[in-house]
């Protein structure tokens, strides 16, 4: 069944490209073009009608074959009983597929009759090719509901869509146009005349220039759709919608090259006129090149079709297929910006190249080539610290969300399964360490943020220094894998914490878990908390501190003036932590979340921590009821809140240390 759909889309996508490209290549190159040449052949202008009409009877017969498909795909049923029992009535009424194709059907209808009076004298023409030239783009563009593009929310989508539009009706001025291309071609050699050489170099040049603007919006448009569909590397290259898609720019890539032949070398041959046979071979040789744009062009189709029942790179899990990865983020900012300056010295270099080498200017081809490889091997230089081991899931989003009830969870976990080696604190002081011949790690030290979930995530499924430390993947499933990375990664955050100064910096900052509290009768989130502002989160034990909550009380407004909100938690059963008298900025929270909270504050921080975070969840500054100068008044919350959206954070490094 899946392969019936790929094959309806493929024909579709394909014939309705070459509509499309029909009428405009009647409309802005032949019409133009025997209007200044004095010359109407009726064969070119009735071959092209033919392509149309089978491009036509093409597009409604694969259109119909891809509704029956979807149909038999929604309902579950054979081809024949999508048919028989209603299913394509239904997808017709009640999906957006069946109001596109309806209107991609009543588009086709009146391009028939378009058709139908194509014959007609040209004046009359004119008029009904500029009409079929608009049904069939609004029948290409009307394919932009049937892709990825109608499913992106909000703004996005509207850019999303317009992208689409775009990319599509530059396909169709394109790739749409090489097929009438090839015909005028063979049609004005076969005819000949003394003025062949004019005919086909004014053709070419009118046909080089719409498509240059078409490639101009189709790279504007593939930009676009790649980021909103898989915009980094990892959803490129580490999943089947990203490869399939390096794929279809690969034969992009290719098209362009053997048309760049065409533009830079052929057409100005063409121009320069010459022999009659001279005229003859070159026309011939656009023929082929011409052919050659076309199949990669359908291969680019083809793709296209496989892609459409894929889910986008972004949304799948990336696996990475490489043993090492590039974090440009360790590198400090002088190597960060030579690289920048390469990167867009060898793309300059990389495009020189193919245009020279296309022009037959062999010479400076070979100087630019070497240009090209001195920067990638100077490159090599700053690049080299920011290379790192990587492994397939060394990208993967974890499953469960750093959040308190996956905390508490992997906390119990983690008891029963690594404590003999990693001691309850951690730090590798389990009673199973000593009889190891590899010290186990030390799970709170700072470098353990250098290494990605995913990283964490392979070394608990597959183990690590040799067999010294066993995977769990037969123990645990990926949830719990998940879990207990989250208790660890939270535990080190913890410690990490203890660090943290008074005064907010730019120094690498661990993040607190989000976790569901109630206040003023409401409850929310952190994160949902924190999309407004900076947080102060206060965690304190019996008894509460009720000076210092009533005094945050009573600055409410002038830090919510800097976009401060206060979250103050006990961690202690809510009959321990609260009582009648305590302001209403005490949040109620579950006996999980005090759990995970009681990770972030110290055993002699005299009752009380404090931890300012920014919008991301990170601690940007920390203070304590033991700290010399104790805990910070409103107006230093405040300038610090107003600091924190000024700062930028500085992101960890794979050495545990930052630049």
């Amino acid at each position: 069944m899946e392969g019936f759909l790929i094959a309806a889309r493929f024909v579709h996508f394909a014939t309705t490209i070459l509509l499309t490209g029909v009428f405009a290549f009647e409309r802005f190159i032949a019409y133009p073009t025997f209007r200044q040449s004095g010359t109407a052949p009726a064969s070119a202008a009735k071959l092209h009608r033919r392509l149309a009409w089978a491009s036509l009877a093409l597009a409604i017969g694969s259109g119909g074959a891809w509704l029956v498909a979807v149909a038999a795909a929604m309902s579950g049923k054979p081809l024949g009983a999508a048919l028989s029992q209603g299913a394509v009535l239904i997808v017709l009424t009640r999906t957006q597929f069946g109001e596109d194709w309806l209107l991609r059907s009543a588009l086709a209808a009146l391009l028939g009759f378009c058709l139908l009076g194509w014959g007609r004298p040209w004046r009359v023409r004119g008029a009904i090719g500029w009409t079929a030239l608009l049904l069939a783009a609004a029948m290409l563009a009307s394919l932009v509901w049937a892709g990825h593009g109608a499913s992106t929310p909000g703004p996005a989508g509207d850019l999303h869509l317009a992208a689409d539009f775009l990319h599509l009706l530059a396909a169709g001025l394109w790739l749409g146009t090489l097929p009438p291309l090839i015909l005028f071609l063979a049609e004005a050699s076969r005819i000949g005349g003394h003025n062949l050489a004019a005919v086909t170099a004014t053709a070419t040049r009118r046909y080089s220039t719409m498509a240059i603007a078409s490639v101009t919006v189709l790279l504007a448009g593939g930009v676009l759709n790649t980021w909103f569909l898989a915009g980094t590397v990892p959803a490129l290259v580490g999943t089947e919608y990203g490869r399939l898609l390096l794929t279809k720019i690969g034969l992009f890539i290719a098209m362009l090259m053997v048309a760049a032949v065409n533009l830079l070398r052929l057409a100005p041959r063409l121009a320069a006129g010459g022999a009659p046979n001279v005229v003859r071979r070159t026309i011939a040789r656009l023929q082929g090149d011409a052919a050659i744009e076309t199949a990669f062009g359908l291969g680019v189709v083809a793709v296209v079709s496989v892609l459409g029942t894929l889910p986008p790179g972004l949304h799948t899990e990336s696996g990475w297929p490489f043993r090492f990865r590039v974090d440009l983020s360790v590198l400090p900012p002088g190597p960060n910006t030579l690289l920048a300056v390469l990167a867009l010295i060898v793309c300059v270099c990389a495009i020189a190249v193919v245009a020279t080498a296309a022009a037959a200017r062999y010479r400076l081809t070979g100087a630019l080539a070497g240009v090209l490889g001195l920067c990638l091997a100077l490159g090599w230089v700053p690049l080299r610290p920011a290379i790192e081991p990587a492994y397939p899931t060394s990208f993967y989003a974890p499953a469960e969300p750093y959040a308190a009830a996956s905390i508490v969870r992997g906390a119990a976990i983690y008891a029963d399964n690594c404590v003999p080696c990693h001691g309850a604190t951690g730090r590798g002081y389990g009673p199973a360490a000593a009889g190891l011949p590899v010290r186990p790690a030390d799970l709170t030290e700072p470098h353990l943020f250098a290494h990605s979930p995913g990283d964490l995530f392979w070394w608990v499924s597959h183990g690590m220094d040799e067999g010294v430390m066993p995977g769990f993947a037969g123990e645990l499933n990926p949830n719990q894998r998940w879990d207990v990375i989250n208790f660890i990664r939270a535990r080190a955050a913890g410690v990490v914490a203890l660090q943290i100064r008074p005064e907010v910096a730019a120094a690498v900052a661990p993040e607190v878990p989000d976790f569901a509290f109630e206040a003023g009768g409401a409850q929310q989130t952190l994160q949902q908390t924190l999309e407004s502002g900076p947080v102060l989160l206060v965690l304190f034990v019996p008894p509460a501190p009720l000076a210092r909550l009533r005094q945050l009380a009573a600055a409410k407004s002038q830090l919510g003036t800097a976009g401060l909100y206060v979250v103050a938690i006990g961690l202690a059963p809510a009959s321990e932590a609260s009582s009648a008298e305590t302001p209403a900025l005490v949040a109620g929270v579950s006996s999980e979340v005090i759990e995970a909270l009681a990770l972030f504050r110290a055993a002699d921080d005299g009752g009380e921590t404090e931890l300012m975070l920014d919008r991301a969840g990170d601690i940007r500054a920390r203070w304590t009821r033991s700290m010399p100068g104790g805990l910070p008044p409103p107006d230093t919350l405040a300038a610090q809140a107003e600091h924190i959206a000024r700062t930028v954070a500085a992101t960890p490094s794979h050495a545990g240390h930052t630049h």
